[in-house]
């Protein structure tokens, strides 16, 4: 599968003087990162990030062809004194949104509301994405958290990491893609240590959600193994610690 990575900005554009960031910046970080993640799985391009996709579709100079691509994800931050996060989709898009509804899931689960119709938000004013649905193409476009609101940016610098992957594992499981090589996806995306982080203890479940068998202290370094999701789709993390296994919701660790 071929994936279009693009930055909604280029480098230092839209500046906030309130929170000291600028959105440019925060966009070509974070499709940095999911490159990386995404790349075991899938033929990954990122827009170049010294130019702005808008611009040159506007312009009529656009740096590939968008045809070669089955889905296009494009990041931004939002503005404007909000709170929360969103996956933007054309009105007009009549294909399956299980993919962006898996993206915005994850990424509330590290923390942020959701906004729109359950972290849905139709539009229709928007170039690339018009460009996209006229050619018969996968896109949504992710607003990722408010980066003129202190306490998103607060938010996401605390679980910048986690928000990565939570995107990476809404696309790799939407689409059901399988790690190259021979590797599967826990190896690829969750074989790692991680420390249980923001409360002073966490359950420690034998299924997604399920019986509890015990807590876990803030603090304590625990395993992933792989992931699982309850009868409601969310996504928790299998863990192994004191020589046990269970699942844990993801949101506490770091």
């Amino acid at each position: 599968m071929k994936i279009l990575l693009v930055s909604g900005h280029r480098p230092g554009y839209n500046a906030c003087k309130a929170t000291g960031v600028n959105e440019g910046d925060l966009n070509i970080d974070l499709v940095k990162s999911l490159r990386t993640l995404l790349s075991p799985y899938a033929e990954v391009t990122t827009y170049p990030y010294e130019r702005d996709m808008y611009l040159d579709n506007k312009n009529g100079c656009l740096k590939v062809n968008l045809k070669d691509y089955r889905y296009i994800f494009e990041v931004h931050f939002n503005a404007g004194g909000g709170r929360g996060t969103s996956v933007q989709l054309h009105s007009a898009y009549k294909g399956g949104i299980s993919v962006e509804q898996a993206i915005v899931r994850n990424v509330a689960a590290t923390g942020f509301k959701k906004r729109g119709n359950n972290g849905i938000v139709r539009r229709s004013d928007l170039l690339n994405m018009n460009t996209a649905l006229k050619l018969g193409i996968d896109y949504a476009l992710i607003e990722v958290c408010f980066y003129d609101s202190a306490a998103d940016m607060a938010l996401y610098r605390e679980n910048k990491k986690a928000v990565s992957q939570a995107i990476a594992r809404g696309i790799i499981e939407g689409f059901g893609l399988e790690a190259r090589h021979g590797e599967s996806a826990a190896d690829k995306e969750e074989n790692r240590s991680a420390t249980v982080t923001g409360c002073s203890s966490l359950n420690f479940r034998r299924t997604p959600n399920g019986a509890i068998l015990g807590t876990i202290k803030g603090g304590t370094t625990v395993k992933i193994t792989g992931t699982g999701k309850d009868p409601d789709g969310d996504i928790w993390y299998k863990i192994e610690t004191g020589g046990l296994a269970g699942y844990v919701w993801p949101k506490y660790l770091r």
